[in-house]
């Protein structure tokens, strides 16, 4: 072993300076080329992977949960009373930390106004009605403010 660290010792010192650069920048470039194959290209890979497995799964919690509610009896039967549906929206209100009028609209629905939301709040507190209590918005009216607010109005019915 001593002998062949001696003969590359040798060999390296029988090169001119030149040719010494030339060799430690190929040797640089040869190492960077195998980091970059066996390193940082399984990583994206694998980043890339996970990111397919999480969509993949992302879809199949959607599909889960769309055949959950389907088999939910209180969704596959008739409407909800009125009054139901306003104790069902006054309390997801609640919870979103929305202030939000509720009326008996002229069609029968429950009709709401909600000034001055953010747009998450809004459509949080809509989905909630949805896929908590099967509400459906019938009609939906959005007014942007210039403070990046909303102003909203709409019917929801059960």
């Amino acid at each position: 072993m001593n002998r062949m660290i001696q003969s590359i010792g040798l060999w390296w010192g029988g090169r001119s300076a030149r040719e010494q650069k030339m060799l430690a920048v190929m040797g640089l470039l040869i190492a960077a080329v195998l980091i970059w194959l066996l390193v940082v290209r399984p990583a994206f890979a694998w980043r890339e992977a996970a990111a397919e497995r999480r969509g993949e799964a992302t879809v199949a919690l959607s599909r889960i949960e769309v055949g959950l509610a389907a088999r939910t009896p209180a969704r596959a039967g008739a409407r909800m009373p009125l009054v139901e549906v306003e104790q069902a929206a006054r309390s997801a209100a609640e919870a979103a930390g929305l202030a939000v009028t509720l009326s008996v609209d002229e069609a029968g629905g429950l009709g709401f106004d909600a000034p001055g939301v953010t747009t998450t709040a809004l459509f949080g507190w809509l989905a909630v009605l949805k896929a908590e209590y099967g509400v459906e918005v019938v009609d939906l009216t959005v007014i942007e403010n210039a403070d990046a607010t909303l102003d909203a109005t709409g019917v929801v019915g059960g």
